[in-house]
């Protein structure tokens, strides 16, 4: 059972870093390039007969992160350790819909005003729902105009967000969950269902929810974001067959795991819309996994799943250089090579 529960959360997690990975690209890919401004004066080359485009910094624009309201000695999950669970049904009724919380969802039932999603929904979808009864949805909205963030609670005392521009802002939600706990543990069910169960009595159940605001952490976040080469102000694109190459050469294998060749090839799409997509090397990165990278003929980048900003800082920083470092090599060798 604890095997289950441990895949579930990490496959919904895996689910929501996918999703938002697909959003950020989508974004991304179809934004046309604009036309180049002219400016009187301005030259392409510089006097050795090369540009070098100056890539910007990473900027941060989605987080989906994992945390926890239990104390640190109910968070290990190994046998033999003191074990708590969260009552999800208990949750579900006693969670007030108040503040910022607008929904609240678990196992096909719904408390609150649900926002309805466009497009039409997959047949069977409906009923699949009724059977998601290993955690509850929790929606409300942020400051900054954030109104469609997500909080998981599963029943081990783990929170998944979704929907959140950085860390802080995921940390932010999960303390208006724990927030709820707080009151669920004081109200006039609290002494016969208390909401945290376990082999103790129900008053000590009541103020480990009473004590979730003081216990809330983030444990894990997937860091999403975009950087920009700088191609374009330089009045260039990127040849992404080019590209494809050059990182997949032997010389670059220390930083670069693996290439990935878009499907869209197939179906001769329009090339500028088209983009590479990279993991970058954890080893080389310092990092407990590779870092995916998709990289546009604009010079726009996202990366995903980076596991902090420092990372996602990181990658930026190899994938400019290594980028920019090629093209000035391209571009010495056709200054370098004879007329035809």
């Amino acid at each position: 059972e604890k095997l289950k529960g441990d895949a579930i959360e990490v496959a919904s997690f895996l689910r929501e870093v996918a999703s938002a990975s697909t959003n950020l690209n989508s974004v991304i890919a179809v934004r046309k390039p604009e036309p180049i401004p002219e400016v009187r004066g301005r030259q392409r080359r510089t006097k050795s007969g090369t540009v070098y485009p100056q890539p910007s910094a990473f900027e941060e624009n989605s987080n989906v992160g994992i945390g926890n309201v239990f104390p640190v000695e109910l968070g290990n999950r190994e046998p033999g350790a003191p074990h708590a669970s969260i009552d999800l049904e208990q949750f579900f009724h006693r969670c007030p819909i108040s503040g910022n919380i607008s929904c609240i969802r678990w196992a096909g039932s719904v408390k609150g005003q649900q926002k309805v999603k466009k497009g039409k929904p997959k047949e069977g979808k409906e009923r699949q729902s009724k059977k998601f009864d290993h955690c509850c949805f929790v929606s409300m909205s942020l400051e900054d105009g954030f109104t469609n963030v997500s909080v998981k609670v599963f029943c081990t005392g783990r929170l998944q967000t979704t929907g959140c521009r950085d860390g802080a802002m995921s940390l932010a939600a999960c303390r208006r969950i724990s927030e709820c706990m707080r009151v669920i543990s004081q109200d006039a069910m609290s002494q016969k269902h208390a909401l945290i169960k376990g082999e103790f009595q129900a008053s000590h159940g009541n103020k480990i929810a009473y004590d979730a605001p003081t216990n809330v952490r983030l444990e894990k976040e997937s860091v999403l974001g975009v950087f920009d080469l700088g191609f374009r102000e330089q009045g260039f694109s990127i040849n992404m067959h080019e590209l494809r190459l050059l990182l997949r050469h032997p010389d670059n294998r220390d930083r670069i795991y693996k290439v990935n060749v878009p499907h869209s090839d197939e179906k001769k799409k329009v090339d500028r819309f088209q983009g590479v997509g990279v993991y970058v090397n954890r080893e080389f990165l310092g990092s407990p996994n590779n870092v995916f990278v998709s990289i546009f003929p604009t010079g726009k980048c996202t990366v995903t799943a980076a596991p902090s900003v420092a990372q996602a800082n990181k990658v930026a920083e190899v994938i400019g250089k290594l980028v920019v470092d090629l093209f000035v090599q391209c571009r010495k060798r056709d200054l370098e090579a004879p007329p035809a």
